[in-house]
Protein backbone atom coordinates (compact mmCIF):
# COMPACT_ATOMS: atom_id res chain seq x y z
CA UNK A 1 0.00 0.00 0.00
CA UNK A 2 1.23 3.40 -0.85
CA UNK A 3 3.09 5.06 1.82
CA UNK A 4 3.31 2.64 4.58
CA UNK A 5 5.94 1.16 5.93
CA UNK A 6 6.15 -1.90 6.82
CA UNK A 7 8.29 -2.93 10.04
CA UNK A 8 9.13 -5.51 11.95
CA UNK A 9 10.60 -6.13 15.74
CA UNK A 10 13.68 -8.53 15.37
CA UNK A 11 15.76 -8.06 18.85
CA UNK A 12 16.13 -6.37 22.13
CA UNK A 13 18.89 -5.00 23.80
CA UNK A 14 20.37 -2.77 26.09
CA UNK A 15 17.97 -3.18 29.37
CA UNK A 16 18.34 -0.96 31.99
CA UNK A 17 16.79 0.23 35.11
CA UNK A 18 17.13 4.03 37.16
CA UNK A 19 15.81 4.19 40.89
CA UNK A 20 13.12 6.65 41.37
CA UNK A 21 12.20 8.98 44.35
CA UNK A 22 9.23 11.18 45.13
CA UNK A 23 9.23 14.00 47.75
CA UNK A 24 6.07 15.80 48.40
CA UNK A 25 5.98 20.05 49.30
CA UNK A 26 3.82 21.48 51.56
CA UNK A 27 1.19 22.25 48.91
CA UNK A 28 1.14 18.86 47.45
CA UNK A 29 3.50 18.94 44.53
CA UNK A 30 4.93 15.80 43.70
CA UNK A 31 8.80 16.23 42.37
CA UNK A 32 10.42 12.82 40.81
CA UNK A 33 14.11 12.18 40.62
CA UNK A 34 15.91 10.05 38.89
CA UNK A 35 19.15 7.87 39.64
CA UNK A 36 21.72 6.85 37.21
CA UNK A 37 20.67 4.60 35.20
CA UNK A 38 22.45 1.12 35.51
CA UNK A 39 22.03 -2.44 33.54
CA UNK A 40 19.47 -5.12 34.82
CA UNK A 41 20.40 -7.89 32.99
CA UNK A 42 21.61 -10.17 30.32
CA UNK A 43 17.91 -9.57 28.33
CA UNK A 44 15.48 -12.20 26.32
CA UNK A 45 12.83 -10.52 25.60
CA UNK A 46 10.28 -7.85 26.47
CA UNK A 47 6.81 -8.42 26.18
CA UNK A 48 3.83 -5.41 27.14
CA UNK A 49 0.32 -5.59 27.79
CA UNK A 50 -2.27 -2.16 27.58
CA UNK A 51 -4.71 -2.52 30.17
CA UNK A 52 -7.59 -0.16 28.60
CA UNK A 53 -11.58 -0.16 28.63
CA UNK A 54 -14.71 1.23 26.92
CA UNK A 55 -17.74 1.07 28.08
CA UNK A 56 -20.66 1.95 26.02
CA UNK A 57 -23.63 4.46 28.03
CA UNK A 58 -27.39 4.01 26.89
CA UNK A 59 -30.01 7.23 25.74
CA UNK A 60 -32.68 7.48 24.99
CA UNK A 61 -32.68 4.02 23.49
CA UNK A 62 -29.69 4.30 21.36
CA UNK A 63 -25.72 4.08 21.98
CA UNK A 64 -24.67 7.78 23.30
CA UNK A 65 -21.44 8.02 24.67
CA UNK A 66 -18.29 5.49 24.94
CA UNK A 67 -16.42 5.83 28.09
CA UNK A 68 -12.63 5.40 27.90
CA UNK A 69 -10.50 4.39 31.15
CA UNK A 70 -6.79 3.27 30.94
CA UNK A 71 -4.82 0.89 33.64
CA UNK A 72 -1.31 0.22 34.11
CA UNK A 73 0.65 -1.32 31.40
CA UNK A 74 2.11 -4.34 32.11
CA UNK A 75 5.79 -5.62 30.49
CA UNK A 76 7.33 -9.22 31.15
CA UNK A 77 10.87 -9.63 31.18
CA UNK A 78 12.83 -12.91 30.36
CA UNK A 79 16.41 -12.15 31.51
CA UNK A 80 19.50 -13.84 32.01
CA UNK A 81 20.18 -14.65 35.93
CA UNK A 82 20.19 -10.83 37.83
CA UNK A 83 23.18 -10.34 39.84
CA UNK A 84 22.17 -10.96 43.74
CA UNK A 85 22.84 -6.25 44.61
CA UNK A 86 20.64 -5.72 41.65
CA UNK A 87 18.12 -8.25 42.29
CA UNK A 88 17.94 -7.00 46.28
CA UNK A 89 17.54 -3.30 44.71
CA UNK A 90 14.13 -4.33 42.52
CA UNK A 91 12.64 -6.88 44.42
CA UNK A 92 12.80 -4.67 47.89
CA UNK A 93 15.02 -7.19 49.89
CA UNK A 94 18.55 -6.69 51.53
CA UNK A 95 22.07 -7.00 50.06
CA UNK A 96 25.04 -8.16 52.48
CA UNK A 97 27.66 -6.26 50.73
CA UNK A 98 30.14 -7.89 53.25
CA UNK A 99 29.41 -11.31 52.29
CA UNK A 100 27.53 -10.98 48.97
CA UNK A 101 24.57 -12.64 50.41
CA UNK A 102 20.98 -12.01 48.89
CA UNK A 103 19.10 -12.03 52.32
CA UNK A 104 15.23 -12.60 52.02
CA UNK A 105 13.50 -9.76 54.23
CA UNK A 106 10.36 -8.12 54.24
CA UNK A 107 10.03 -6.66 51.10
CA UNK A 108 10.12 -2.92 50.55
CA UNK A 109 9.52 -1.77 47.18
CA UNK A 110 10.69 1.13 44.95
CA UNK A 111 9.57 2.24 41.83
CA UNK A 112 12.14 2.30 38.89
CA UNK A 113 12.16 3.43 34.78
CA UNK A 114 12.71 0.79 32.64
CA UNK A 115 14.82 1.24 29.54
CA UNK A 116 15.71 -1.04 26.52
CA UNK A 117 16.45 -0.99 22.57
CA UNK A 118 13.77 -2.94 20.51
CA UNK A 119 15.31 -3.61 16.87
CA UNK A 120 13.92 -3.23 13.81
CA UNK A 121 14.37 -5.22 10.71
CA UNK A 122 14.59 -2.12 8.94
CA UNK A 123 17.94 -1.09 10.81
CA UNK A 124 15.84 2.19 12.78
CA UNK A 125 16.22 1.02 16.23
CA UNK A 126 13.65 2.16 19.17
CA UNK A 127 14.33 3.49 22.25
CA UNK A 128 12.61 2.96 25.18
CA UNK A 129 12.03 4.71 28.70
CA UNK A 130 9.29 3.88 30.93
CA UNK A 131 9.23 6.41 34.02
CA UNK A 132 7.19 4.46 36.65
CA UNK A 133 6.68 1.11 37.75
CA UNK A 134 7.47 -1.74 39.90
CA UNK A 135 8.92 -5.09 39.79
CA UNK A 136 7.28 -8.16 41.02
CA UNK A 137 8.49 -12.32 40.30
CA UNK A 138 11.92 -13.47 40.06
CA UNK A 139 11.08 -16.81 40.37
CA UNK A 140 13.99 -19.39 39.70
CA UNK A 141 14.24 -23.37 38.07
CA UNK A 142 17.40 -25.30 39.29
CA UNK A 143 17.04 -28.68 37.25
CA UNK A 144 19.50 -31.75 37.74
CA UNK A 145 22.14 -32.00 34.50
CA UNK A 146 21.36 -34.49 32.12
CA UNK A 147 22.87 -35.03 28.94
CA UNK A 148 21.38 -32.19 27.31
CA UNK A 149 21.27 -28.79 27.65
CA UNK A 150 18.45 -27.82 29.74
CA UNK A 151 19.85 -24.06 31.31
CA UNK A 152 17.06 -22.01 33.02
CA UNK A 153 16.70 -17.63 33.20
CA UNK A 154 14.40 -15.34 35.01
CA UNK A 155 11.13 -13.85 34.69
CA UNK A 156 9.68 -10.27 36.08
CA UNK A 157 6.94 -8.34 35.55
CA UNK A 158 7.14 -4.91 35.77
CA UNK A 159 3.73 -2.81 36.23
CA UNK A 160 3.90 0.94 34.97
CA UNK A 161 1.69 3.93 36.01
CA UNK A 162 1.51 7.48 34.96
CA UNK A 163 3.97 10.19 35.72
CA UNK A 164 3.26 12.38 38.58
CA UNK A 165 5.24 14.93 36.86
CA UNK A 166 3.24 17.00 34.47
CA UNK A 167 5.60 17.24 31.35
CA UNK A 168 5.02 20.22 28.77
CA UNK A 169 4.79 17.79 26.12
CA UNK A 170 1.93 14.87 27.30
CA UNK A 171 1.37 15.57 30.87
CA UNK A 172 1.41 13.06 33.16
CA UNK A 173 2.74 9.92 30.82
CA UNK A 174 4.38 6.64 31.46
CA UNK A 175 6.83 6.39 28.94
CA UNK A 176 8.79 8.06 25.90
CA UNK A 177 9.77 5.66 22.60
CA UNK A 178 11.60 7.20 19.70
CA UNK A 179 13.39 5.70 17.04
CA UNK A 180 16.57 6.28 15.61
CA UNK A 181 16.23 7.70 12.40
CA UNK A 182 18.12 11.01 12.84
CA UNK A 183 15.29 13.40 13.79
CA UNK A 184 15.93 13.32 17.79
CA UNK A 185 19.12 13.63 19.44
CA UNK A 186 19.71 10.05 21.32
CA UNK A 187 23.31 10.39 22.84
CA UNK A 188 23.00 10.44 25.91
CA UNK A 189 19.70 8.41 26.26
CA UNK A 190 21.00 5.86 28.54
CA UNK A 191 22.71 7.65 30.54
CA UNK A 192 20.29 9.75 32.26
CA UNK A 193 16.25 8.68 32.30
CA UNK A 194 15.43 11.09 29.21
CA UNK A 195 12.34 12.54 29.54
CA UNK A 196 9.78 14.04 26.93
CA UNK A 197 11.06 17.44 27.90
CA UNK A 198 14.57 16.35 27.67
CA UNK A 199 14.30 15.22 24.45
CA UNK A 200 15.46 17.44 21.64
CA UNK A 201 15.80 17.26 17.84
CA UNK A 202 19.28 16.71 16.12
CA UNK A 203 20.43 20.83 15.28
Amino acid sequence: MKGIKFEEYAGVSNLMIAELTESVSEDGTVTEKYGTPQPLSGVQSVSGEVNESSETHYYDNISAIVVDSEGEDTYTLVVSVVNKKTRALIEGTTYDDETGALIGSKKKKKYFALGFIGNKLNGNDEYNWIYKGKFNGGGKTHNTLNDGVDATNMEYTYTSIHSATKYTKGGNVKYLSVDDDGKADLTDFFTKVVTPDDLQAKG
